[in-house]
């Protein structure tokens, strides 16, 4: 060992001939431009001070006089002064800072010139550092320093082998190792805050020049953030780099790694972080007890870590961060310090996972009491094993954090940042068969429906919703968790403003045959080479144009009103290792689903659900075989008829004709022409035949017809070959995963959309007398218990504030920032007054296998945070509630609505009360993927909303103040935009208040929904 030691000294100490040229011309040029700089200057561009300072007149009259060419001169000569100083400014700090041995002050605006003067100075150092730290390490027996750099401890990594010599040195400094000790020849390095892979070769391998064995050790490797080292060369700090053998520390020399056996007691000091560790699930693992966290807290709290960063908020750590354990740890797991056992105890007694939702980790064993147990698999999780979201803020309106700063935020005693996992939400997956996608596309089409069913219904009528509980319910709930990687609507709208570039442009739409949407861009797949793509797409290769996510969303509006829909015949087919691939049938023509059978038709049900409901193919018409009946029943007819197979081949060809003698006799070869040019717009839109025979009917691409079959493939059309394994879409070579909807899924489908039946015009009510519809109303609200005024109990404190954005105020100044999870519980247990440990369960973890102790880890973390005044201790009857600190706008809202209503034409003044705590619609910026069990809540809430709205607006009205009525209408507006009646109320106080402005405004949102009928009231 002293042997090598030695040679690395050897070679440290003694840099190559073209280091030392090198050496010798970095010191030359800071000699140069430190000293001879300033003598040039001195002599060329001397600075002239005045005897005197200018008074103020004296430069305004040297400004404005004309110019001798003295003033051009010192102002050159200023300049040149203070681009010198620029640059020797930040040297000379430099050089003290490596003569002395510390870091270097970063000085503000000048980061640039700092990198510069860094590099300049450690490269002159190697032929004056070197020896130097040769020469005094050789005096103390130790290993050489071979630069002035902050000290980085180097660590082992677990590929060992036997060291070279286990006997002591002559001095006796090295006694011999006991045979479970191993050394390694591959030592690491952990990244601090400032570092480069030129400073970390210099401190650590004697030349900066080096730097590319580390880079080349290291590409590609996996870092504990999730990232990698690429050919970019950015490294970040919480990063493991391996060195190369010869690789020499500042502190020490490479550390000995005990055998796994004596791992746990050797490393009673020291645990590296690492993506989804929290100090609940460490001390479970490493202490036995997750109830032993605050011990790990007053070890560290205020220890410096690799990034800079300490310990201070008990609520957060950061991947990378080495954390001082207890002395008698205890490694629940039975690997060593720094391992996780992957194992997932109880799988096979897990609840069953509810429909296709994402399985969660499995819980740990009860005896271990560790909540927080999960894979290693550098996702944020919560408490609960799942994931957590990457866009909550706690129930608060937050700034958005940067894209490389977001916090996951958890319910465990530790959240730890992981910048970097944002990826794995947007996993592919299916829900009840569908893409996320095309799951997104379902709730958005029952979201429309139910928004026109409100606008249908008579006060104090609910809509119908599933039965809580029932399987419907608990598919649309699967389907709400869907998570895709763009919305539907985004999409849609980026493809609309793109073709109003591409007829700006005079360009015809490219031919896309295919989409695929991964979680950072949208590629398009064309059917024809295509070099010169419309921004803010770019070519990536013949036939494929690619554009981020961001580049689409943000592209500005166009006054188009005209533009046509470019690709109305998306459709999801499934999932490749890219993203999530949507087909253009119009590119196809044909198309032909084969293979399997069993798989085929399951395809087949996909397509035709997803063409019913999916917002990409709105506008398009499908004729369907006679088995989509049932589907056929609960869907808009101009949407999707049904027929016989003969009738469906007659239907297509008579289509196929008419769009042919259209194109023919404008001259233009296809409908995509037609749609680029805007021309014939009545063959735009395509319609779609599933044809569950053998067609007679192939068409061709771009016809305006599209043919679906599960038969015979046809010559000029596409394929889908399925079976259990995936399928090929030919002629693009593509492979995928598909969705596949089964008979059952097609089921629950139909029930949830005949749940909310399309709505005409015939079905909006008539007038009601207001007497009715106020004893409606009052009928609709359920009966609550009045506070006691005279009660000793404490008032409400914190307010949980439901009518509008999620909001928690008035909580205690210790609480921080309360976790999405908890924000979820106090909001379940406020709509729904009380719950059962198993009801949150449902509500709050669906679809995922949790056991007590998640919840009970959930709800006492959320007891210290809000206290047990607004989260009380369960008593023995297991019911979970908030307690008389907490209070909701939800309550007062009723509160007050029940007491407006009962007080007929006199109960203005309360309904008003009620209406001014309505901030926006019922749980505003919720994902439909969050607070899944809230729609039934949700809807109640908009119903009552509307129904105080329209009677107080008609109070407001027949009591002579139209101004207000038309204030009240138009804030009921806000929670229900679609409802007929609180439009048809303003309408009538605009005109009454003589508000010619507002009248106006609301006759065009008349016009502008198709869907609505004229107003009913004479007086518009």
């Amino acid at each position: 060992m002293k042997q090598t030691v030695e040679n690395r000294v050897h070679r440290a100490a003694h840099p190559k001939g073209t280091e030392v040229a090198r050496g010798l011309v970095a010191a030359a040029g800071i000699a140069g431009f430190v000293i001879g700089v300033p003598i040039a200057l001195a002599a060329v561009a001397p600075i002239r001070v005045p005897s005197s300072a200018p008074s103020f007149e004296g430069v305004i009259d040297a400004l404005s006089r004309p110019d001798d060419g003295n003033l051009l001169i010192d102002t050159l000569t200023v300049i040149a002064w203070l681009a010198w100083a620029a640059f020797a400014v930040p040297l000379v700090i430099e050089l003290i800072a490596a003569l002395r041995g510390v870091p270097t002050p970063r000085l503000p605006l000048l980061g640039p010139a700092q990198r510069l003067a860094a590099g300049l100075v450690a490269t002159a150092g190697l032929l004056m550092t070197a020896p130097v730290a040769t020469a005094s390490a050789a005096a103390a027996g130790d290993p050489p320093v071979v630069s002035a750099m902050p000290r980085v401890h180097v660590q082992t990594p677990d590929r060992a082998q036997a060291p070279e010599n286990s006997s002591p040195d002559a001095d006796g400094a090295n006694p011999a190792r006991p045979a479970s000790v191993t050394a390694t020849t591959t030592p690491s390095v952990t990244v601090v805050r400032g570092d480069t892979l030129w400073d970390l070769a210099e401190r650590h391998l004697g030349s900066g020049h080096r730097y590319t064995e580390i880079r080349d050790l290291n590409l590609g490797r996996p870092q504990p953030d999730g990232r990698a080292l690429t050919d970019a060369h950015w490294i970040y700090p919480g990063w493991h780099l391996l060195l190369p053998a010869d690789a020499v520390d500042a502190a020490a020399q490479p550390v000995l790694t005990p055998a796994p056996s004596e791992a746990a007691e050797r490393a009673a000091a020291d645990y590296t972080v690492v993506p989804g560790d929290t100090l609940w699930g460490i001390s479970a693992e490493q202490l036995g007890d997750p109830q032993r966290y605050p011990e790990i807290v007053d070890l560290n709290r205020g220890r410096p870590q690799p990034d800079g960063g300490t310990l201070e908020d008990p609520d957060l750590i950061r991947p990378g961060w080495t954390l001082r354990l207890p002395e008698d740890l205890v490694s629940s797991s039975g690997l060593p310090l720094g391992t996780h056992d992957d194992a997932q105890a109880g799988l096979d007694d897990a609840p069953p996972v509810h429909n296709d939702a994402e399985l969660g980790t499995a819980p740990p064993e009860a005896a271990s009491g560790d909540t927080a147990a999960n894979p290693d698999d550098g996702v944020q999780h919560d408490d609960d094993g799942t994931r957590a979201a990457d866009d909550a803020t706690g129930g608060r309106h937050v700034a958005e954090p940067p894209e490389d700063q977001v916090p996951a935020e958890d319910d465990n005693p530790t959240e730890v940042v992981d910048a970097h996992d944002d990826d794995a939400d947007l996993a592919p997956r299916f829900l009840l068969g569908l893409t996320s996608l095309a799951a997104a596309g379902v709730i958005g089409e029952l979201a429309r429906r139910r928004r026109l069913q409100q606008r249908a219904r008579r006060v104090g009528e609910r809509i119908a919703l599933p039965e809580v509980g029932s399987p419907t319910h608990r598919a649309e709930r699967t389907l709400r968790t869907a998570e895709p990687p763009l919305t539907v609507g985004a999409l849609k709208l980026a493809f609309s403003h793109f073709a109003t570039r591409c007829y700006e442009s005079e360009r015809d739409l490219p031919r896309v045959a295919a989409v695929v949407v991964t979680p950072e861009e949208v590629t398009l797949h064309l059917s024809d080479d295509d070099d010169a793509p419309v921004p803010p797409f770019t070519a990536t290769g013949a036939r494929t144009w690619s554009a981020p996510h961001r580049a689409l969303t943000s592209m500005p509006s166009a006054d188009d009103p005209g533009r046509p829909e470019p690709f109305p015949t998306l459709v999801t087919l499934g999932h490749s290792a890219d993203g999530t691939v949507l087909l253009n049938l119009e590119a196809a023509g044909t198309l032909t689903i084969g293979g399997d059978p069993a798989v085929a038709a399951d395809i087949r049900r996909a397509l035709v659900a997803e063409l019913v409901t999916n917002d990409l193919t709105g506008r398009i018409g499908l004729v369907a075989g006679e088995d989509f009946e049932s589907l056929a029943r609960a869907c808009d007819p101009a949407r999707l008829q049904t027929a016989p197979a003969a009738a469906i081949a007659r239907a297509a060809d008579r289509r196929l004709s008419d769009v042919r003698n259209a194109l023919g006799a404008a001259g233009l070869d296809d409908t995509l022409q037609a749609r680029s040019d805007r021309l014939i717009g009545d063959v735009w839109l395509p319609v779609v035949f599933d044809s569950p025979d053998a067609p007679k009917t192939h068409p061709r691409p771009w016809m305006g017809t599209v043919v679906v079959t599960v038969h015979a493939t046809s010559e000029t059309g596409w394929t889908v070959t399925a079976d259990e394994a995936g399928a090929r879409i030919e002629p693009l070579g593509l492979h995928v995963h598909p969705q596949r909807l089964n008979a059952e899924g097609l089921r629950r489908l139909v029930e949830l959309l005949a749940l909310a039946p399309p709505v005409d015009n015939a079905q909006l009510q008539r007038p009601t007398p207001l007497t009715v519809e106020i004893l409606d109303a009052a009928a609709a609200l359920p009966p609550t218990e009045e506070a006691d005024e005279t009660s000793e109990a404490p008032r409400p404190t914190v307010r949980v504030e439901l009518l509008g954005p999620v909001l928690i105020t008035g909580l205690p100044h210790q609480a921080g920032h309360l976790s999405r999870r908890s924000t979820e519980l106090l909001v379940y247990l406020a709509l729904r007054g009380r719950a059962t440990g198993p009801e949150l369960d449902e509500a709050l973890w669906y679809g995922e296998r949790i056991d007590s102790q998640t919840r009970n880890s959930l709800v006492y973390r959320t007891r210290q945070r809000v206290g047990a005044d607004v989260l009380p201790v369960v008593g023995a009857d297991g019911i979970y509630r908030l307690g008389g600190a907490a209070t909701t706008d939800w309550s007062d809202f009723q509160r007050h609505a029940r007491r407006g209503l009962a007080a007929g034409l006199d109960g203005i003044d309360d309904l008003r009360s009620a209406m001014n705590l309505v901030r926006d619609r019922p749980l505003l910026g919720v994902r439909d993927a969050d607070y899944t069990w809230a729609e039934h809540d949700v809807q109640h809430m908009i119903s009552t909303i509307a129904d105080v709205a329209h009677v107080l607006s008609r109070l407001l009205l027949e009591s002579g103040r139209a101004r207000d009525g038309l204030e009240a209408a138009t804030k009921g507006l806000i929670v229900d935009a679609w409802s007929e009646l609180l439009l048809d109320d303003a309408l009538e106080a605009a005109i009454a208040a003589d508000d010619a402005t507002a009248a106006d405004r609301l006759r065009r949102r008349y016009l502008e929904d198709s869907e609505m009928v004229p107003p009913r009231s004479s007086k518009h």
